[in-house]
């Protein structure tokens, strides 16, 4: 291979990676990292608590029968990492980073090119539907059975600072926040239980 065919291979690179940037074609490999990082200000900063000894016990559920239980990691056979983001994200609403970046201020262009409407989503995923059909279908559990989930339950914790007492050198004005999710089932669900996430 010449200097010259090299030069042509970086060159028609770049233009396919600098065309991804510039259309945020979000499901671009080559250029995923730099896309997603949008900074949004605030007045202040948070960090959550993780509480190991929650995660590990795992999401509180209410069956169908009224009994309750704890569904964890090890029942859903995930890695931790994935069940945290279940346990501390999903059943929050919070979507993922990409879902965010994907439907932060699109342009005319990319709004053209995706076929989108002015106020309309990227990304819109109905989480509450998605955290029932995953365990009730991990677990082999249908809307009939009377172990079937029909309630899911997780509860966070986070720091949060103010940026002008940070500023200040001051860490010790904090505030501890604890968030409840709590999430139930809707029988208009039972139709499309057969259809999957979508």
């Amino acid at each position: 291979m010449n200097r010259r065919m090299v030069n042509i291979i970086l060159v028609l690179y770049l233009i396919v990676v600098w065309a991804a940037v510039i259309f945020r074609i979000d499901r671009f490999p080559i250029t995923w990292v730099p896309m997603y990082s949008v900074y949004q200000p605030s007045e202040t900063i948070s960090q959550s608590i993780r509480d190991k000894a929650a995660i590990r016990k795992g999401l509180r559920v209410t069956h169908r029968d009224g009994s309750i239980s704890y569904v964890s990691y090890k029942d859903l056979n995930i890695p931790k990492p994935n069940f945290r983001r279940l346990y501390s994200s999903r059943i929050f609403g919070t979507d993922p980073p990409k879902h965010k970046q994907g439907n932060t201020a699109l342009g005319s262009v990319n709004r053209w090119i995706r076929g989108l409407e002015e106020n309309e989503r990227n990304f819109s995923v109905d989480w509450e539907w998605r955290m029932f059909w995953t365990l009730n279908k991990t677990l082999q559990l249908e809307p009939a059975d009377p172990k079937f989930i029909t309630r899911i339950e997780s509860s966070k914790q986070q720091r949060v600072y103010r940026k002008a007492d940070l500023a200040k050198g001051d860490a010790s004005k904090v505030e501890i926040q604890t968030n409840q999710a709590v999430i139930d089932w809707q029988d208009q669900w039972v139709k499309r239980w057969n259809h999957g996430l979508l």
